[in-house]
């Protein structure tokens, strides 16, 4: 079986090389054998980055070569739609959401993925880490459009939204009683499933490119979330174009996670490796060591073939220990 860990280079391995090293032999020792690092957010970079006008300290490079000293692979995690390089104020505001909801923020600073500007810059965060970086994977998160809870409410009026309603519905402001229409309803996901699906054909065809594993943070809820915002990860999945897949089936209720996990895997039929996406400590609250190792004992009789743990810094000596008596049993 094999662990894997999601992990924040702006908070983990921070505390100095000596630190960072014990971090790394308690993870090796567990049995943690990759790690998924977020890269950068909000305007910074923890890689080396040569993108113009980025605040960057390099994170990523010595983690790469402490993990690599372990046999750990690291798979850094791209977030094709979050902007690294900032925008002026005017275009920041153009590219973003724009809600129609009444008293509300007109624009939350989300990026639109109708916009071609917005998916080109996860473009050039790929290929700005693979130039920079031994990496041995890319992970992507977040490749969908990010405005699930107000999409079939309150759908985004951005211009690029707008001349895709033009153009396929045949007017420029769509409303949730539009979206109760089937054949409207339909048209919208198929636009923004478009955007989505190029945008990922063309992380494809440079990851793979490169001879390297492609992987994906996928949304837990296939049809309430994931295929509204684009992400059809169970085609991807039988396309060829992911080499695993971690669910992000985050939740202290345990019966929830197999339920999630359930649904989800008879949509993969065993195409690829599922490394079910286990929440120690995430948005759904915090569990325990054992309530952790039940839910990866859970993972393993509905098949999958490893689990990825929310997140590297939430685990302790517990969890360590946990883990390590886990592979001692299971391999």
């Amino acid at each position: 079986m094999r662990i894997l860990a999601w992990c924040h280079l702006d908070r983990d391995f921070a505390s100095g090389r000596d630190e960072a090293e014990r971090a790394f032999d308690r993870l090796a020792e567990a049995g943690i054998d990759t790690l998924l690092p977020f890269a950068y957010g909000h305007g910074s970079c923890w890689y080396d980055s040569a993108l113009p006008g980025v605040e960057k300290e390099d994170r990523l490079g010595p983690v790469i070569e402490m993990a690599h000293a372990r046999q750990v692979e690291v798979h850094p995690v791209l977030l094709p739609l979050a902007r690294v390089v900032p925008l002026p104020e005017e275009d920041h505001e153009r590219f973003s959401f724009q809600s129609g909801q009444p008293g509300g923020n007109p624009c939350d600073g989300r990026p639109c993925a109708s916009w071609q500007e917005n998916r080109d810059n996860g473009i050039a965060i790929v290929q700005d880490i693979l130039a920079r970086h031994p990496v041995d994977g890319i992970h992507l998160d977040a490749i969908r459009y990010t405005d699930t809870g107000q999409s079939l409410k309150w759908p985004c009026r951005c211009e690029a939204c707008r001349a895709n309603y033009r153009e396929h519905m045949g007017k420029e402001i769509l409303t949730a009683e539009d979206l109760t229409n089937p054949g409207i309803s339909h048209k919208f996901l198929a636009f923004r499933g478009a955007n989505i699906r190029g945008l990922m054909e063309r992380m494809v065809e440079i990851v793979k490119g490169r001879k390297l594993p492609l992987s994906l943070a996928a949304r837990a809820n296939y049809f309430g979330s994931a295929l509204v915002e684009g992400q059809d990860w169970a085609q991807w999945s039988r396309k060829g174009w992911l080499d695993f897949i971690c669910p992000m089936n985050y939740s202290t209720d345990r019966e929830t996670h197999r339920e999630r996990l359930a649904a989800q895997m008879p949509l993969l039929e065993g195409t690829i490796p599922v490394y079910d996406g286990i929440g120690r400590k995430s948005s759904a609250g915090t569990m325990d060591a054992r309530m952790m190792i039940r839910q990866i004992e859970d993972a393993r009789e509905l098949g999958v073939e490893g689990i990825t743990i929310f997140h590297f810094t939430a685990l302790e000596d517990e969890d360590f220990r946990e883990l390590k008596a886990l592979k001692a049993r299971v391999g």
